[in-house]
């Protein structure tokens, strides 16, 4: 039983990681001048790279409270 809690705090642990790694990577895209739609054009160089940004974010608050929620299951066993 021990094993499978343990698999389950390395498997958040593991999408926390590639969360944070993937929310660096859309800063870094959004600061490059590389873009799909350039930033030069007002208003509308942002909209690619906002959504990414919000997205990536709000996958990484995810993965977060799911490994802290994780651990405390594991805790309290």
């Amino acid at each position: 039983m021990k094993q499978i809690e343990n698999k389950d705090i390395e498997s958040a642990r593991r999408r926390f990681i590639i969360s944070i790694i993937l929310l660096i990577l859309a800063v870094i895209y959004t600061i490059s001048p590389i873009d799909v739609i350039p930033d030069i054009i007002p208003i509308t160089g942002l909209l690619d790279d906002i959504p990414l940004l919000l997205t990536t974010a709000a996958n990484a608050g995810y993965s977060y409270r799911k490994l802290k929620k994780e651990q405390k299951q594991n805790e309290a066993k």
